[in-house]
C-alpha cells in the first residue's frame, strides 16, 4: 500500500480516534493539561492540512448545511469578547468552541470510508467499556459513594456511559446476520450491560433522563409503540429492584438538602437573560453570579449559596451568549435534525441504520442532560458529540454521492504563504499553551506555599503573572503572599504591593466583589500604619470604597456592610453604621457578628430594650444552630464573644 494512500486511510484513527480515547482520561479533560494536548492535536492538524493544501495548489472543504448556522454562532461568540467584562476567561472558552468546530470538521474531512467508520464505533464503545470498568471498580473495590470513571463528577461519567450505552443499543436494534463476525452480537451485548450498570453505579438523576430520551428514541424507532411497554416494565423494576440509582433519588431532600434550589438557579438565570438580553460574555455565568445570590430557607448562612452554573446549558448559553446566541445553537440543532431525518431516509444497510440511530440517540441523550446540568462545560463529552454529529453526516455524504458539494478554492504555493501560516500556527500556539504553562507555575507556587516556602511560592506566582497577565486570580495570589509576608517581616511595602496587584485583578475582572473586599481590609491595614491623621484619614475612605464596590457587587454579602459599619462607627457615623448592620442582619439573620455590634451600638445610644432584645435572639440563633454549624463560613457566622455585651447590658441594668 502506497505511503499516501495509508496516511489516507489510518490519519482518522489517529487523529479521531487518539482525541476520543484520550479526552476522557484526565478528569473528563476538564484541567490544564488535557486541554493543552487537544488543543494542540487540533492545532498541529490544522496546520499540516492547511500546509498540503498549499502544497497541491488548492483548499478542498467537504461541505454541509450545518456549516452556516455553526459559523454565525462561533462569529457571535468572538464578538461578545468585545463586552466581556473578563476578557481572559472569555478568550479561552472561544478556543474551546473553534477547538470543537475543528473536531466536526475533522470527522468530515478524514472519514471516507465504511470501514474508517466501523473503526472508530469500535474506539467508542472500547472506551464506553473501559470506563465502565473503571467506574464498577471504584464502587465495589474502593467503596466510593457514586462511580466517576475517570471524570470527575459522577453527572458526567454517566452521560458518557448514556451515549455508548446507545450506539450499543441502536447497532443491537438494527444488526442484520450478515454484519461482522459473529462474536460480535455477544460483544455488543456484553458492552451495553456492563455500560448500562456502571450508568445505573454513577447514580445521576440528570442521567437517568438522559437514558430514558435515548433509550425512547431508539426503541420507538425499532419497534414502534410497543416499546413503551418495555419502557414502563423498566421503570417498575427500577422502582421496585434495591439499586443505587433508586435508594439516591429516593433520598432527594433528605441528604442532598439543596437538591431543589435547581429551580431557584433556573429562574435566577432567567432574570439575568431579562437583565442582559445580549449576554453578558462568553464565561462569564460565574462571576455575575455574586449578584444574583437567592436565600436557601433554614439554612445557617441563607445566601451562602452562589450558582456558578446554570445547571441547564441552554440557560447558560443564554445568559452568557445573549438569545441571539441560543437562537443560534438552536437553530444548529435544527440542522443536525433535519440531517440526521433525511440521512434515515435513503437505503440504508442495517448496521449503518443502527450506527445513525445510535448515535443521533447518543446525541439526544447528551442534549437531554444539558437541560439539567452543566455536560457541555466537559470536554470529552463535546468532543463526542461532535464525532457523533460528524460520523452521521459522513454516512449521509457516502450514501449520497455526488449530492453533496464540495467547496475547492485556488490556493497556490507561495514562499510567503507558508511563513505566514507557520507564523500564525505559532501564535495560537503560544495562545493555547499559555494559559497551562501559567498554571503550571501557579501549582508550584501552591506547592512551594503549602510546605511553608513563602518566598519561593512568590516566585512562582509572579511568573504566572509574566506569563498570563490577564488572568486575575494569578494576581491575587501574588497579593495573597505579601499580605502573608508583611505579617511574617512587617514590612509595610508587601502592603503596597499587595495593594497595587489587587487593583490589576480587580481592573481585569471587575465582576469579583472578593477582590474588592480585599482591598478594603488591605486599605485598612494601611491605614493603621500612616504616620499621620491625614494619610491615615485617605486610606480610610480608600478601604470605605472598596468596601462599598463589594456591597454594590456583592449586595446579599453581609460581610461588606459588616466590615464597612464598623469604619462608620470608629469614625463617628452612628446613624450610618446602624443602618449597615440592620442591613447586614436583614439578608443574613443569623451573621451575629453585625447584631453584636448593633446591640453594642444601640447601648451607646440609649435604647438599652432593642439592644436586650438582640442579645437574646443572639442566644436564641446560637442555640438553635451552633450543633449544626459544620462549615468555617457558618462558623464564622455563629461564633461571637458575648461577655463585653452581657457586662454592658448588666451594668445597665443595675443603674
Amino acid at each position: 500500500m502506497p505511503v499516501q494512500e495509508s496516511r489516507r486511510i489510518y490519519s482518522p484513527l489517529v487523529v479521531l480516534g487518539g482525541l476520543t480515547i484520550f479526552a476522557p482520561l484526565i478528569d473528563g479533560g476538564t484541567t490544564h493539561l488535557p486541554v493543552l494536548i487537544i488543543r494542540l492535536t487540533l492545532l498541529v492538524a490544522a496546520t499540516v492540512w492547511t500546509i498540503a493544501s498549499l502544497k497541491s495548489g488548492r483548499i478542498t472543504v467537504p461541505w454541509s448545511r450545518l456549516f452556516v448556522p455553526m459559523a454565525i454562532f462561533l462569529g457571535w461568540a468572538t464578538l461578545s469578547i468585545v463586552w466581556s467584562p473578563y476578557t481572559a476567561i472569555s478568550l479561552q472558552w472561544l478556543l474551546s468552541l473553534f477547538s470543537y468546530a475543528l473536531m466536526l470538521f475533522f470527522v468530515l474531512l478524514l472519514v471516507d470510508s465504511p470501514w474508517q467508520v466501523r473503526a472508530l464505533m469500535v474506539v467508542i464503545l472500547g472506551m464506553g467499556l473501559f470506563e465502565a470498568w473503571v467506574g464498577m471498580y471504584q464502587y465495589l473495590w474502593l467503596r466510593q459513594p457514586r462511580s466517576t470513571g475517570t471524570f470527575f463528577n459522577p453527572n458526567f461519567f454517566a452521560t458518557y456511559e448514556v451515549a455508548t450505552f446507545a450506539v450499543a443499543f441502536g447497532l443491537l436494534c438494527f444488526r442484520g446476520r450478515e454484519d461482522g463476525f459473529r462474536w460480535a452480537n455477544p460483544l455488543l451485548w456484553l458492552t451495553a450491560l456492563v455500560v448500562g450498570l456502571a450508568f445505573v453505579l454513577a447514580q445521576s438523576r440528570g442521567g437517568l433522563l438522559a437514558f430514558v430520551a435515548s433509550g425512547a428514541f431508539i426503541g420507538l424507532s425499532r419497534f414502534g409503540k410497543p416499546f413503551l411497554g418495555i419502557l414502563l416494565l423498566g421503570f417498575v423494576l427500577g422502582a421496585l429492584v434495591p439499586n443505587p440509582l433508586q435508594q439516591r433519588i429516593l433520598a432527594v431532600g433528605t441528604k442532598d438538602p439543596y437538591a431543589f434550589t435547581r429551580l431557584d438557579i433556573w429562574k435566577n438565570s432567567v432574570e439575568r437573560i431579562a437583565d442582559h438580553p445580549w449576554g453578558v460574555g462568553l464565561g462569564i455565568y460565574k462571576y455575575t453570579s455574586f449578584r444574583y445570590r437567592f436565600p436557601i430557607e433554614g439554612s445557617i448562612a441563607r445566601f451562602a449559596k452562589r450558582a456558578e452554573s446554570a445547571h441547564n446549558d441552554y440557560l447558560q448559553m443564554a445568559v452568557e451568549l445573549g438569545v441571539v446566541g441560543l437562537v443560534m445553537f438552536l437553530v444548529g440543532l435544527g440542522f443536525l435534525g433535519w440531517e440526521i431525518r433525511e440521512t434515515l431516509r435513503l437505503g440504508l444497510a442495517p448496521w449503518e441504520r443502527g450506527v445513525v440511530i445510535g448515535l443521533s440517540g447518543g446525541i439526544l441523550g447528551i442534549l437531554t442532560h444539558g437541560a439539567v446540568d452543566s455536560v457541555f462545560h466537559e470536554p470529552a463529552i463535546v468532543l463526542l458529540l461532535c464525532l457523533f454529529a460528524g460520523l452521521i453526516l459522513v454516512l449521509r455524504r457516502m450514501r449520497t454521492s455526488g449530492s453533496f458539494s464540495v467547496v475547492e478554492v485556488p490556493f497556490a504555493y507561495r514562499p510567503i504563504r507558508a511563513v505566514l501560516i507557520v507564523v500564525l500556527a505559532a501564535l495560537l500556539g503560544i495562545l493555547v499553551i499559555r494559559p497551562a504553562a501559567a498554571w503550571y507555575a501557579f501549582d508550584e507556587g501552591e506547592r512551594e506555599m503549602a510546605v511553608g516556602r513563602v518566598g519561593h511560592a512568590l516566585d512562582w506566582y509572579q511568573w504566572a503573572t509574566y506569563i498570563d497577565p490577564g488572568t486575575s486570580s494569578y494576581h491575587d495570589a501574588v497579593a495573597a503572599t505579601q499580605v502573608r509576608l508583611y505579617l511574617q517581616s512587617g514590612a509595610v511595602q508587601h502592603l503596597h504591593g499587595a495593594a497595587s496587584e489587587l487593583q490589576v485583578a480587580l481592573e481585569l475582572n471587575p465582576l469579583d466583589a472578593r477582590l474588592a473586599n480585599q482591598l478594603g481590609q488591605l486599605f485598612v491595614l494601611l491605614a493603621e500604619q500612616a504616620p499621620t491623621k491625614t494619610e491615615r484619614q485617605a486610606l480610610l475612605e480608600e478601604a470605605e470604597g472598596h468596601y462599598e464596590q463589594a456591597s454594590r457587587l456583592d449586595p446579599y454579602s453581609p460581610f461588606n456592610y459588616f466590615e464597612l459599619g464598623k469604619l462608620q462607627w470608629a469614625q463617628g457615623r452612628v446613624p450610618e453604621a446602624m443602618a449597615l448592620f440592620t442591613r447586614a442582619t436583614s439578608y443574613e439573620p443569623n451573621f451575629l457578628p453585625a447584631r453584636l455590634y448593633l446591640a453594642e451600638l444601640l447601648l451607646t445610644t440609649g435604647q438599652k430594650e432593642r439592644a436586650a432584645s438582640e442579645y437574646t435572639e443572639i442566644l436564641n440563633i446560637k442555640e438553635r444552630y451552633q450543633a449544626r454549624a459544620a462549615t468555617s463560613l457558618e462558623r464564622q457566622y455563629l461564633e461571637v464573644d458575648l461577655d463585653h455585651l452581657r457586662r454592658s447590658l448588666a451594668r445597665v441594668e443595675a443603674s
